[in-house]
């Protein structure tokens, strides 16, 4: 990997795992934290620390289990003591990313949280390049049966490239799967535990959006929508971020037909479909030839 661009990779790990622990310090130290609050803190941290979002912060809790940001009219969601709260932070150099999350629970941690995070650890100690990614699968699903606990099916880690959040080849929680990892490649690694049915489905509400074509469009809002993302360049962006600029019945407007057009696209809310709980965490592994550096630990 050419000195320079692992260098960005390195930087934006240390700044991801920065945040995330400073995430984890107000979510046990404050009392009644809002979720829209911790958000727009967390958020604020990776822009002081001089890097930009990868995507929204996700805060999912209790059987969501991922794509949860706050709206600006979320402010009564309150943190609760016994509540699996999942924070997902991706942070970018120059395009160069590193995701990582950790689930916090203020009345302490239990087996779910321990099994997810060993789940984590088993997955990480094997992955070299060469290593198929069914074995990963199968070292993560291994960790959860121990505990009696199931891995979530059909969420996986992905690889990661320049502004590209999901691409390459996916590494499941499961033993299935093709593909193997590769020198020279950066993957993010998120094992999800649940004490649920052990998979996912899409709610009925999205509050994060990633432009999929920039096209002319007729539609004044839908074009100012456009405008106000390609900052970004392709990586997702929060509803809340353009509640700040557009009137939110022109922005619910706006949203809907750009995602029926395909133009741009919805990350439904996920939930386990049993209502399990679920805990997640997540390391960057950046493959340096055949070296592996976890950039987020």
């Amino acid at each position: 990997m050419e000195k320079e661009v692992l260098k960005k990779y390195i930087e934006a790990g240390k700044i991801a795992k920065s945040v995330l622990d400073y995430a984890e310090k107000l979510v046990l130290k404050e009392k009644c934290l809002s979720v829209l609050e911790l958000a727009e803190k967390i958020e604020a941290k990776i822009f002081e620390l001089g890097a930009e979002p990868a995507f929204p912060v996700n805060i999912s809790i209790n059987e969501i289990a991922a794509h949860f940001t706050p709206e600006l009219h979320d402010k009564e969601l309150v943190i609760k003591e016994t509540d699996y709260v999942k924070i997902d932070v991706g942070v970018h150099i120059q395009g160069y990313i590193a995701d990582t999350a950790r689930t916090i629970r203020i009345a302490g941690e239990d087996e779910l949280i321990i099994c997810a995070r060993e789940m984590l650890e088993e997955a990480l100690k094997i992955a070299r390049p060469g290593v198929e990614v069914s074995e990963i699968g199968k070292a993560i699903s291994e960790v959860a049966e121990s505990y009696g606990l199931k891995p979530i099916r059909n969420l996986t880690g992905h690889g990661l490239e320049r502004y590209k959040l999901h691409t390459g080849i996916s590494i499941p929680n499961v033993p299935f799967g093709k593909g193997v990892l590769e020198e020279d490649k950066a993957y993010a690694i998120e094992p999800f535990c649940t004490n649920g049915y052990g998979a996912i489905k899409d709610s009925d509400r999205a509050t994060i959006f990633m432009v999929l074509e920039d096209r002319p469009l007729r539609n004044p809002a839908a074009r100012k929508v456009l405008d106000l993302t390609r900052k970004y360049n392709g990586l997702p962006f929060a509803k809340r971020w353009l509640q700040k600029q557009i009137p939110q019945t022109t922005l619910e407007l706006a949203l809907k037909q750009l995602v029926e057009a395909k133009v741009i696209h919805a990350f439904y809310i996920l939930k386990e479909v049993a209502h399990g709980n679920v805990a997640q965490f997540e390391h960057t592994v950046v493959f340096d030839g055949d070296k592996a550096i976890i950039t987020t630990r």
